[in-house]
């Protein structure tokens, strides 16, 4: 696989100068070590706590990995999951300690997939789902209120006062619009600070893939993100807009595309606009190749996938024939075009050349903003991620690299958390034979 590489960290909080140094100087020092805490959720039996692990490999029901973490001021985990109705508390020291929620639209239950939301006021746990709900709860599961909001929420930062930022989103024929709500979550009352609109990505669709295929004939630009991506002119659908907020409510938004960024205030007052100091990574054969694998493997799923589905409505349909059919039939066509010709993923002249300005953000808890790049080299070889630390007038503060020995981790700001020196994260541990998924924390240090 490619390795990710953060190149690219600036500091834009204006807190205490001695809050927010201690980070800083050890990625000046560097190289940074990511050292894990051995005994750290030793009682754990990944095994039995992620069971779904091996079905994921091989079945449509969302990667186990695929979590989200909130650390709780004395050290605790929470975590929800995109495919269970759950949410765990693992202890300070790792262990695993208590779940709950179901399925369902009973009082304390879940209508859909909740995520877990940072702490309001160090004292209610915030989960939130696709229909618009904030769920309340306090530290010990009961459940205290919902707020039912008139957009889609998205990410959420807690600025005290019983105050939350949140990202919110609503859609329109053609274009989506972002907007930052500051939420008092005692009243329910809302006031927007900031908002912007972007287009729907113009994406290989599968409705057009026979007009695509037949009569493009190469030179197709696409983009080495993951999942079907678009042709030149339609960049948007390489989820360009990067949104993230900062610990105090100050937030970025910034464009993979052009490398610009532009940080604000909570009230959405611009404070800074620059361009970050990246250089785009050309790509190779290689990434190209390990791009056509991956199609190819999600097409094959897919294709999986909707013949079970066909399948299944056949026999339902023996015992009630006035079932509605699904679309299966018409995807199971469209997904074996695309595996019938999915040799077009092999050639790199149907690529456009350069991967984004970055692949995530994240932020850690002293205020600095790690950006994340695309390169070419494997990260197989040594799991080492170079580093670059700004200051929000953009003086380079430092060059040095992170280095991880015992895990393979995947840097999103969902599995991938820094805090009090620490990072927790969802991470798999390299060379095991058994279950490799487990919950992590890793000493920063030198």
């Amino acid at each position: 696989m490619k390795k990710t590489v953060i190149i690219f960290l600036i500091s834009v909080l204006f807190a205490s100068l001695a809050s927010a140094q201690n980070l800083l100087e050890i990625y000046k020092k560097g190289p940074v070590k990511l050292i894990a805490e051995k005994n750290y959720g030793a009682k754990n039996d990944w095994e039995s706590l992620f069971n779904l692990y091996y079905d994921t490999l091989s079945k449509d029901i969302g990667r186990e990995e695929n979590k989200k973490i909130v650390v709780a001021p004395d050290g605790s985990i929470y975590m929800s999951h995109k495919n269970r109705y759950e949410i765990w508390k693992f202890a300070p020291n790792g262990n695993y300690e208590s779940k709950f929620g179901s399925k369902g639209t009973k009082i304390g239950q879940f209508v859909a997939l909740p995520m877990i939301c940072p702490l309001a006021e160090n004292k209610y746990i915030l989960t939130t789902d696709n229909g618009g709900r904030i769920n309340f709860f306090d530290l010990k599961w009961n459940y205290i209120k919902t707020i039912n909001l008139k957009y889609m929420p998205q990410a959420f930062q807690p600025i005290g006062n019983d105050n939350i930022l949140l990202l919110g989103y609503t859609s329109f024929k053609t274009k989506s619009r972002h907007i930052v709500m500051k939420l008092n979550i005692n009243t329910g009352n809302e006031e927007m600070v900031f908002d912007y609109f972007t287009d729907f990505p113009k994406q290989l669709v599968i409705d057009n893939v026979d007009s695509i295929i037949d009569s493009k004939k190469g030179n197709y630009d696409f983009h080495i993100m993951g999942g079907f991506t678009t042709v030149r002119g339609s960049y948007n659908s390489v989820n360009s807009n990067g949104f993230k907020f900062l610990p105090g409510g100050k937030f970025i938004r910034s464009d993979s595309k052009t490398g610009d960024y532009m940080l604000y205030n909570q009230d959405g007052k611009k404070l800074l606009e620059a361009k970050m100091d990246i250089e785009q990574v050309k790509i190779n054969q290689a990434d190209v190749l390990e791009y056509y694998g991956m199609m190819k493997r999600t097409i094959s799923q897919a294709l999986k996938t909707n013949k079970e589905i066909i399948d299944r409505s056949s026999e339902a349909r023996k015992h009630n024939p006035n079932l509605p059919s699904s679309n299966a039939e018409r995807y199971v066509k469209i997904n074996q075009k695309w595996l019938d010709n999915i040799d077009i993923y092999k050639d790199i002249k149907n690529y456009y050349p350069y991967f984004p300005y970055y692949s995530n953000l994240i932020s850690d808890d002293e205020g600095n903003l790690l950006v994340f790049e695309f390169s070419n080299i494997d990260s197989k070889e040594n799991n080492s991620f170079n580093v670059v630390a700004y200051d929000s007038d953009g003086k380079k503060l430092a060059r040095t690299s992170f280095i991880c020995d015992d895990y393979d981790l995947s840097f999103s700001e969902s599995t991938f958390v820094i805090s009090k020196g620490y990072v927790y994260a969802v991470a798999k541990l390299r060379n095991t034979s058994g279950m490799p998924l487990r919950l992590v924390k890793l000493k920063i240090s030198n």
